[in-house]
């Protein structure tokens, strides 16, 4: 079967009601135990599939960039998400269920810039920032400690690798500061 037409993993409706007796569920998993909630299968997916269209996006704009800084940069988040990737996909693979296709395979060989380089950093910094976002509503909703750990530590590495790109980005001039709020202590003073 053609790996584009997985289907996403399914969580089989409960035949009965049952409860949590015991905080131990919380903390079973530092031991990392097999089952994982709806809520964190979704998550686990979810994360796993930006991180794809992630590594999609870099694959395409490290082949036009024309700044090998930028080139650099592009193919080091492409390192991150694979590693994040591989993370993610060992709690599915460890409850048996099935990961998410890559959308690697799409991408086209050209080598023709449609984007200017700020333009493609400006775009992948968002996908940085959602990717951050969508982390801590992971980490929010688990009820797992070595998932929140994961997460965590993920999402540090995330955010070392975002400096490094507004880094680039002040360089070269191209990220423009955003609308500030009044500075009322400042205006009060005369």
């Amino acid at each position: 079967m053609d790996s584009r037409l997985q289907r996403p993993p399914a969580i089989p409706y409960p035949e009965k009601l049952e409860f949590v007796h015991k905080q131990s569920f919380i903390l079973e998993g530092l031991g990392r135990r097999e089952a994982l909630t709806g809520t964190e299968v979704t998550n686990l997916y979810a994360n796993i599939q930006t991180n794809y269209l992630g590594v999609g996006l870099v694959t395409a704009f490290s082949q036009v960039a024309k700044s090998d800084k930028v080139r650099k940069y592009f193919l080091r988040g492409k390192e991150i998400s694979l590693k994040h990737i591989k993370v993610f996909g060992s709690y599915l693979e460890m409850a048996s269920l099935p990961l998410p296709a890559s959308f690697e395979q799409e991408v086209s060989e050209s080598q023709e810039a449609p984007f200017s380089d700020k333009i493609m950093m400006f775009h992948f910094s968002l996908m940085i920032y959602a990717g951050i976002g969508n982390f801590g509503v992971s980490i929010a909703e688990t009820q797992r400690s070595d998932l929140v750990v994961d997460y965590s530590r993920l999402v540090a590495e995330v955010l070392k690798f975002s400096e490094d790109g507004v880094n680039i980005m002040i360089a070269n001039e191209w990220l423009e500061q955003p609308p500030l709020s009044a500075n009322r202590r400042d205006l009060s003073k005369g």
